[in-house]
């Protein structure tokens, strides 16, 4: 962990000062006095005065900031100019020096997402599991297949692939099977509500098909049903055989009704990467407790069902029908595997196979990377993969002001270490990709019209240039203290989600 905080630090102060040097360099250009260019902030380490600017690194490698002349009004130094204090410039002016550091900001993103483009290529989009009956299995796609284009365009991660199926119309795919293309056409269909329920002190048996909850016929509506049932609450399943089933009910995850394809992605695979406890690298999972696990799906399931206790029961449904249903694991149980060419059981606890899946890395990737024809090809693709990643950003930013997003989805620094802990195990490419992403991130919240935040100082002096009017300097300050303080108040309060998250 001291190794990620570094990293973090080390990656965190390189974004933020490629940020203030957009403020920096804009300054200079438009006339304003920088009167401290700091790395790093805290007590002074080292600090060498230029000409008009004093250059420093102080003891606290976290971030690092730009101090302009004339932005402090309480601090104003009457041996500087007024022609060089930012607050006298035209508001065009202020409004270009503020806007340039989450410019940097994207611009560096930019920049290394190319960089890791150009280096290591793409992660592939590829299939591990093709549902029957689906309008993948029915339009011949295959497990092992990489989709490489999505109408007409390079498929670079998933997100394209998902906003297409999304609207529930016809997509052209160009998959790669065995190292040749195969043109596939297909039309998501519709799949009815979904649930995920999980019960606790189980009696009676689950049947193929739901017919009530709690006594009353269902309909199918399992999302009208999430205002109504409650943790902790005793619920009742009758199905249509008659069979009935009840309990403590212990989660309720329903989904609203959404096109599909049918496929799941090859995120992992069932291979162990490295020696761990019992287990030694490259052994292959072949069940576990009875449970097959050839894909990432059966990875994921169990690892959903490790977290269960033997009474607890893991029922999904799609419509009325049931779908899946297991019960946890117990304490002590089997894991069958290949080694060496020879099949091995192992006798393993349950605590030890949680240790296993808990580790960053345990399995093997489920893909591989992909590189394009040259070099100058991977960094116009970096370019695409970055604006695909900056749009994505700027929709969840704006769900926050419609409703569509929860605040406490968000990271801070302590879930950021702990990102940075795994990336860092898994090597320097995803190191770099987080940077860039950060990096993004940083310029997208800048840019939100707040006070204290670049952005509120952009829409004030928009306000000037539209109005021709300027705001009191004094009245300007005391708005971005108060925004300052309630950002403060928004980092402590998502620290305190990240330690009950994270920690």
């Amino acid at each position: 962990m001291l190794l990620a905080i570094v990293y973090f630090l080390l990656i965190l102060t390189g974004i933020v000062v490629v940020h203030e040097l957009g403020h920096y360099l804009f300054s200079r250009v438009f006339g304003v006095r920088v009167l401290e260019f700091a790395i790093g902030m805290g007590p002074k380490l080292w600090s060498k005065k230029g000409k008009k600017t004093t250059f420093r690194i102080n003891a606290f490698p976290i971030g690092g900031y730009v101090r302009p002349a004339g932005e402090d009004l309480d601090a104003i130094d009457s041996s500087v100019p007024d022609n060089e204090q930012i607050q006298n410039k035209p508001a065009w002016q202020r409004f270009i020096i503020y806007f340039a550091g989450p410019a940097f900001s994207l611009l560096l993103g930019f920049l290394i997402l190319s960089l890791v483009a150009v280096v290591w290529g793409f992660q592939e989009v590829k299939i591990d599991k093709v549902e029957l009956g689906s309008p993948a299995a029915l339009s011949g796609m295959l497990p092992g297949d990489r989709i490489a284009s999505v109408n007409g365009k390079t498929l670079l991660d998933n997100t394209r692939l998902s906003e297409a199926v999304v609207r529930g119309e016809k997509i052209d795919l160009v998959v790669i099977r065995e190292g040749r293309e195969v043109e596939i056409t297909l039309i998501p269909e519709m799949l009815p509500q979904e649930a995920f329920i999980v019960i606790g002190n189980v009696s009676g048996e689950f049947g193929d098909a739901l017919s009530s909850i709690n006594g009353a016929s269902f309909s199918g509506d399992y999302v009208g049903y999430g205002g109504i049932l409650s943790p902790e609450s005793t619920i009742r399943l009758g199905f249509a055989d008659g069979s009935n089933l009840s309990g403590t009910l212990l989660t309720y995850s329903p989904t609203e009704e959404r096109y599909a394809m049918g496929i799941y992605y090859a995120n992992f695979k069932p291979i162990v990467a490295t020696d761990f406890g019992q287990f030694r690298k490259g052994d292959v999972l072949v069940s576990v407790n009875g449970m097959t696990t050839e894909t990432s799906y059966d990875l994921t399931t169990m690892s959903q069902l490790l977290s269960l206790k033997p009474n607890e029961l893991l029922i999904q449904f799609t419509g009325r029908e049931t779908t899946f249903a297991r019960y946890g694991f117990p304490e002590e149980f089997v894991v069958t595997l290949e080694r060496d060419g020879q099949v091995v059981d192992l006798t393993m606890t349950k605590n030890e196979m949680i240790a296993l899946v808990s580790e960053v890395g345990a399995f093997s990737q489920g893909s591989d990377y992909w590189y394009p024809d040259s070099p100058v090809e991977a960094a116009v693709l970096g370019v695409q993969w970055a604006n695909d990643l900056l749009i994505t950003m700027v929709k969840v930013v704006g769900s926050l002001f419609t409703g569509g997003a929860n605040i406490n989805e968000f990271t801070g620094p302590i879930g950021l270490v702990t990102i940075v802990d795994q990336a860092v195990s898994l090597g320097p490419r995803i190191v770099l990709f987080l940077a860039g992403f950060i990096s993004l991130n940083l310029g997208v919240i800048n840019m939100i019209p707040f006070p204290a935040l670049d952005g509120g100082r952009m829409l004030l002096a928009l306000l000037e240039i539209i109005t021709r009017k300027r705001l009191d300097p004094k009245i300007e300050g005391l708005i971005n203290v108060i925004g300052f303080m309630i950002l403060m108040g928004f980092m402590i309060y998502i620290t305190f989600i990240d330690i009950g998250r994270w920690l």
